[in-house]
């Protein structure tokens, strides 16, 4: 806890690429600005991944699978130092 607030770590890879709607990645360049996904999700790029963030965000407490695979646990309370440099 920071100043009241919670801060959640969240990891930031591919959080651009992957669509906030289905889950698939959809590979661009830094030059593209626009998420343009084949299910219909169009959104500002930097839009697209905030979305991605919030929602790894409000997975704490929880064990899911992302889309990319990976199996994540995020436990409430753990420092911000430690999720970023683990």
């Amino acid at each position: 806890q920071i100043h009241g607030k919670f801060v959640i770590a969240v990891n930031p890879q591919y959080t651009s690429q992957e669509c906030s709607n289905c889950g698939s990645i959809v590979k661009k360049t830094l030059s593209v600005r626009t998420h343009i996904c084949s299910c219909g999700c169009v959104l500002d790029r930097d839009e697209n991944a905030a979305i991605n963030i919030l929602q790894r965000a409000n997975t704490v407490g929880r064990t899911e699978i992302q889309a990319l695979g990976q199996t994540t646990l995020c436990l409430l309370g753990e420092s911000l130092i430690d999720k970023v440099t683990g």
